[in-house]
């Protein structure tokens, strides 16, 4: 079995092989007023690895059984299934060869002052330093209005600035701050280029308490963002003590092949900032071309599995279909 990743020439040639844009029409989704005049710009003009009917992709996460990255995986090293129905696996991209598109969500709500918020901005710097120059990222902090402080951009200064400039207020609307995030991911990838994985990591102390729009509006709109979701939970009782993630978080994490991480102890925020750094960097990007040749706009629930290995895999739950007629 050759287990080398295919050279990026040949992927290449690939790409204008499999890549014919599928620009589904995907129904709109609510979007909230933004506390900044900020707006995402858009990246050079180039050819895309398309997410879609015609060429699926998806970033896999795969760790053997003591939690180690599996490496040197090939194609058929993977199986996905689609509604349940085998896939041929045509392209497998290394990690590297992805930039990251990044958006970092930060509550700052009243309930966050003092040391929570103080950690949440020293662990995002510490992130925001780990990012590759090919790398771009959004800040968006929210309290009972999402603020975009920095739009799309490799500005590491002005990211810093940024940071620095929180200050804890107000009460909480993760669910606004999540759209904004996806709503902005979208358009940038639309006609952007190159190609790079979109990631969202969302930090809070607590639940959604203000946020016009519910839990059933926005996870359509980051399933369509194609983005992958950390969360990062503070939440605790009036005690201090430590209450876990909310269900949302912990779905939003799972449908999108992120991970909910909890944080019991403060401390502990930086080397869970650097895990995420590190865990984006290793994914595999797999493409397929769908045998479900219908443009039906439908939800299709996807499935990767490592068929070679004793392996635990995470990737998105799925993806919507599109849903115009194919030109001919």
């Amino acid at each position: 079995m050759n287990r080398r990743l295919m050279p990026l020439a040949t992927l290449a040639t690939l790409l204008v092989i499999f890549a014919t844009a599928s620009n589904a029409q995907s129904p709109p989704t609510p979007t909230p007023s933004l506390g900044s005049d900020g707006t995402a710009r858009s990246l050079t003009n180039q050819a895309r690895f398309r997410q879609g009917v015609d060429l699926v992709s998806l970033d896999v996460c795969a760790r053997d059984a003591l939690g180690r990255p599996l490496t040197n995986l090939a194609a058929d090293d993977f199986l996905v299934l689609e509604n349940g129905k085998p896939q041929s696996v045509s392209i497998v991209m290394p990690s590297e060869a992805v930039p990251l598109t990044v958006v970092l969500l930060i509550d700052h709500s009243m309930s966050m002052d003092g040391p929570k918020l103080s950690r949440a901005q020293e662990a995002a710097r510490l992130f925001v330093s780990q990012l590759r120059p090919e790398d771009r990222l959004e800040i968006v902090a929210f309290n009972q209005h999402a603020t975009r402080l920095l739009a799309l951009s490799d500005d590491r200064s002005a990211a810093a600035m940024a940071l620095t400039s929180i200050r804890a207020r107000g009460t909480t609307s993760i669910y606004e701050a999540l759209l904004v995030a996806s709503n902005d991911l979208v358009r940038a990838r639309a006609g952007a280029e190159p190609e790079t994985r979109e990631v969202i990591i969302l930090l809070s102390d607590g639940e959604d308490t203000a946020s016009v729009v519910g839990f059933d509006e926005v996870l359509p709109a980051v399933r369509r963002s194609g983005a992958i979701v950390y969360t990062l939970s503070l939440r605790t009782d009036a005690k201090g003590v430590w209450l876990g993630a909310t269900w949302p978080l912990l779905e939003l994490a799972r449908d999108t092949g992120g991970r909910s991480l909890g944080v019991p102890v403060l401390d502990t925020l930086p080397q869970l900032y650097a895990e995420i750094a590190a865990e984006v960097r290793h994914l595999y990007r797999i493409g397929y071309v769908s045998n479900d040749e219908r443009r039906d706009g439908r939800w299709r629930q996807v499935v990767v599995r490592v068929v070679t290995e004793d392996a635990r895999v995470r990737t998105r739950a799925g993806y919507y279909a599109a849903n115009q007629p194919k030109a001919r």
